[in-house]
């Protein structure tokens, strides 16, 4: 396919059109923030204005910037992984990752992971920028793939100036960031033509962004899943945009099932504190403080979420079961009549309800209220079990009685 005019995108759907005239499995994207940028090698860019418009100069300069940089990495003992030399791709591989200016150029197998980078905001300008995204054919012709057996070459071998060759390389060593990216790098000369290209309008950035999330659930923190991407995510230009109420009770929801309980508690104390009037998160915090032994605490927290909603059958039987850890059986039942009043279908509540009746020898009213539990849920065989237990207790008090 030869260079097309760049069209101009202002939707994902206009884009997604757009991608599929490449998706035979050949084609690979990059996204660029702003659109007067062309696909160029970072390293480039430190050469010198004056060897930059120099034929002679130009390349050979742009070679030595990247060898003194894998000179200086080797020097440092940056060339050392798992108990082996590194070639000189691999040093380089390993400095993009971490900025450095390579000669190395980025490029995902994803259309729509380019998209998302050519609606970031341009980190050179303050202005906003129409963004760019290049489609390229990594046809054999064109681009010879990098064998792992020629990665112990040096990479004047790859740079020649007299006879530039472009290379399309997967580094062997799979990385979180270059698998969510989906990553492939391009190298050989310093800049090379795309086959076609789209053009993002500045004023659709954010929404594509936001719609990328939505449908294809692209986000940066996906995209920079390693601990250097947590870390540039958080620094001094962030931003601080506090958890909401329903994000603290999912992080308080993770944390309970990892057995971290202090920790739930603290963000449904959060989630709390941002919606006050929401009784299930009293609720939760207390079935997480009972879950501690912290049976009068959690009583309080059942008694907010039934002030806040007295008809939250399950905050009555929970009550009544803490009511039981604490050895006050009536008043339990007390709960649990509630509860059955508000869920009279709810098989748990007659069973804990005939368990607290039969701690307190009222066997008949205990084994009518397992008749229920096992006309609501017969083949619970813990009920019949339970229920037989009681009723060789009653016989046993009889009889001594």
């Amino acid at each position: 396919m030869g260079r097309t005019e760049s069209e101009i995108i202002e939707t994902l759907s206009d884009f997604l059109e757009w991608a599929s005239r490449f998706d035979d499995g050949t084609y690979v994207f990059r996204g660029v923030p702003n659109d007067e940028y062309e696909i160029q090698a970072s390293a480039y860019r430190r050469v010198p204005e004056a060897d930059q418009n120099s034929e002679d100069k130009g390349f050979p300069t742009f070679v030595e910037i990247n060898t003194a940089l894998i000179r200086e990495a080797r020097l440092r003992g940056y060339d050392q992984r798992d108990g082996r030399s590194l070639g000189d791709l691999e040093i380089l591989a390993g400095l993009q990752h971490f900025k450095a200016a390579t000669c190395l150029i980025d490029f995902t197998y994803s259309a729509q992971v380019a998209l998302w980078f050519a609606c970031a905001q341009d980190s050179k300008t303050d202005d906003s920028t129409n963004g760019k995204v290049f489609a390229v054919h990594k046809d054999a012709d064109r681009f010879i793939e990098i064998e792992p057996d020629s990665l112990t070459e040096s990479l004047p071998y790859f740079l020649d100036s007299s006879d530039p060759q472009l290379y399309h390389w997967q580094p062997r060593q799979q990385n979180d960031r270059i698998l969510a990216q989906q990553s492939i790098l391009f190298f050989g000369h310093y800049e090379f033509e795309e086959d076609a290209a789209c053009v993002i309008g500045k004023c659709k950035k954010e929404d594509i962004q936001a719609e990328l999330e939505r449908v294809s659930g692209i986000t940066e923190i996906g995209l920079f899943p390693d601990f250097e991407g947590f870390a540039s995510l958080r620094d001094d230009r962030a931003s601080y945009t506090p958890l909401s109420a329903d994000e603290h009770v999912k992080r308080a929801e993770q944390s309970f099932k990892r057995h971290k309980f202090e920790e739930a508690i603290a963000d449904y104390d959060k989630s709390i504190y941002r919606e006050p009037t929401n009784a299930s998160l009293y609720y939760s915090r207390g079935l997480v403080k009972a879950q501690q032994e912290q049976h009068e605490n959690a009583i309080i927290d059942y008694d907010e979420a039934i002030r806040l909603n007295p008809s939250y059958a399950s905050a009555y039987h929970q009550r009544g079961l803490t009511k039981v850890q604490l050895g006050q059986h009536e008043n339990a039942i007390t709960d649990y009549d509630e509860a059955i009043r508000l869920n009279p279908d709810d098989s748990s509540v007659y069973y804990q309800r005939g368990r607290a009746k039969a701690e307190l020898r009222q066997h008949d009213a205990a084994i009518a209220d397992y008749d229920e539990a096992i006309r609501l849920d017969p083949n619970n065989t813990l009920i019949y079990n339970q229920r037989e237990v009681v009723k060789a207790q009653q016989e046993q008090y009889e009889t001594e009685t």
